[in-house]
Order: structure tokens, then sequence, then C-alpha cells
């Protein structure tokens, strides 16, 4: 069970790291940067609820008009 746990937990830092890449690539579509922001907004909330402080994050120079 500990290499399932592993693998799970390799994957998920694999798709958080590729989901800030999108948020932090001026090249991407708005559209993308911000689906990829409500994502790790998203994925902060129930780490928070199940775990507090198991992640924050931190989103800089991002229109309010996005965050609403």
């Amino acid at each position: 069970m500990k290499k399932l746990e592993r693998m799970t937990k390799k994957g998920a830092e694999a798709g958080l790291s590729c989901l800030l890449s999108i948020c932090t690539d001026t090249e991407q579509k708005a559209a993308d940067r911000i689906a990829a922001a409500k994502v790790l907004i998203d994925f902060g909330r129930k780490a928070e609820a199940a775990e507090d402080g198991a992640l924050r994050v931190v989103l800089e120079g991002v229109p309010k008009e996005f965050l609403s």
C-alpha cells in the first residue's frame, strides 16, 4: 500500500506543479490561467478542511475581476 500512496502523492505533486505553471505562464490564455487558479483554490480549501495548514495557494498579480 505504501507504493500506491507514494505514487499518488507524486502524481498529485506533478498535477499541482502543472496547474501552478499554467497560472504563472503569461503566454497562456486568460481563461486557462483562471481555470487552473480555481482548481488550485478549490484544492487548497478542501485540504484546509481536511487538515488545517495542508496547502496554501497565493496568487499574485491576478486582476480582481478574475478572483470573484
